[in-house]
């Protein structure tokens, strides 16, 4: 049930947009994920707000009910028109398409970029996982309150949302292979951020940093994949790229834990994430010329 949310609404949906859109495909993927950081932003502040008037039970009964009135009828409006002749593309781009390889999963696995990818695209999910999961720990060592992480996450879903917005217009203009290496520059700025100062405002910068490599990844961990290998069958692509991303998330989180456990401080953590986002971009920086799809 946990996978049906969350995990596999999203692959649907950044799926199908991956599939069906060309030209607009940055801005069509930023849209898409718009939604779910506006819904991160505003769905708790407003069922907090339930909770003060109506019973908790009653709040999912009704969120059942509208989803089993609502869901038929966008399901069809939505899908009825669509089919592989229905996609986003110029008959010049069409054209282009047609000599693009469209790469199979096992093949996907064979070629050496997709792993230097997939340590940039990884990077994200577990240090962020990580940092969400032991935030208490983090405010403890530096004594930043219990209040401070929490207003923080403000800074961090608005800078989110707002690199989203300007990310899709930057990839369909420059294309996400040329901005993937900028991705998780931001993320490393955290990390020393969190390594060097103490400051409760370093906390704002800190999740705000994050909360920027959040909105590039979102979108570049759809666009990038469609763009080297195709989207004839980006959704088995995209299935193993989701499943390692979840097994990141529960990585980050053991790999905190077991650092702590074994006496390490956050700034030593900090310095362990800095060292992993390092590689990853250095060994993305190796081989960026080489990302371009190939032809046949």
């Amino acid at each position: 049930m946990r996978l049906s949310g969350q995990g596999l609404m999203s692959h649907t949906a950044t799926t199908t947009i991956s599939r069906y859109f060309d030209r607009s495909r940055g801005k069509a993927l930023s849209t898409t994920w718009l939604g779910l950081s506006f819904a991160e932003f505003i769905l708790p502040l407003f069922i907090v707000f339930l909770l003060s008037i109506i019973e908790w039970r009653n709040i999912w009964i009704s969120i059942s009910i509208i989803v089993i009135l609502i869901l038929p009828f966008a399901s069809y409006f939505l899908v009825k028109n669509v089919n592989l002749e229905s996609r986003e593309v110029s008959s010049k781009a069409k054209v282009f398409e047609k000599e693009i390889k469209q790469w199979k999963r096992i093949e996907v696995l064979k070629d050496y970029r997709f792993y230097i990818i997939c340590m940039n695209m990884l990077a994200m999910p577990w240090i962020a996982t990580g940092t969400f999961v032991y935030q208490s720990y983090i405010s403890t060592s530096k004594e930043w309150g219990p209040y401070i992480i929490a207003q923080s996450f403000m800074v961090y879903s608005v800078l989110s949302v707002i690199t989203l917005f300007f990310s899709g217009f930057l990839i369909d203009k420059f294309s996400s292979r040329k901005l993937l290496i900028f991705m998780n520059i931001p993320l490393l700025l955290s990390a020393f951020v969190l390594y060097y100062f103490n400051s409760p405002i370093s906390s704002f910068i800190f999740l705000g940093l994050i909360g920027v490599s959040n909105g590039l990844a979102n979108v570049l961990g759809s666009a990038t994949w469609a763009e080297i290998y195709g989207v004839r069958y980006i959704g088995s692509i995209k299935a193993l790229t989701t499943a390692l991303m979840v097994f990141s998330t529960a990585f980050g989180t053991a790999l905190f834990g077991i650092l702590i456990d074994k006496g390490f401080s956050i700034e030593q953590i900090a310095l362990v994430s800095a060292t992993y986002i390092s590689i990853a971009i250095i060994a993305l920086f190796s081989v960026k010329n080489k990302l371009d799809p190939h032809y046949i």
